[in-house]
């Protein structure tokens, strides 16, 4: 979990109604068969629904989510940078340490 928001939590909620959603469904095809044309259609009409009853939920919250994969994308870009940082810095250092052991055997 991240500490700008609460991303653990609300990605298990989604992923508990999506599994809901495709049990139920499922449930549904298997206790109730129908030709294939009139299973597809009802499956047709039943995604159409959702999508309908979900869309201004999806929409009103889209820029929230935009809001916190922008914030992740930028820590992450922090993160990298400072880790690049960190890794030029060690092999320059070691570089360095070998530049000086090839020099001190040289001297000899």
């Amino acid at each position: 979990m991240c500490d700008k928001c609460n991303c653990k939590a609300a990605g298990a909620g989604m992923a508990a109604f999506l599994l809901g959603a495709v049990v139920g469904a499922a449930v549904g095809l298997l206790y109730a068969p129908a030709k294939g044309e009139t299973t597809r259609r009802k499956l047709k009409r039943w995604a159409n629904d959702a999508y309908e009853d979900n869309k201004e939920y999806l929409l009103e919250h889209a820029q929230d989510l935009k809001d916190k994969v922008k914030g992740h994308l930028e820590d992450a870009r922090e993160k990298l940078s400072e880790g690049k940082e960190k890794v030029a810095k060690e092999f320059n250092r070691r570089k360095d340490e070998v530049v000086a052991k090839f020099k001190k055997d040289e001297e000899k």
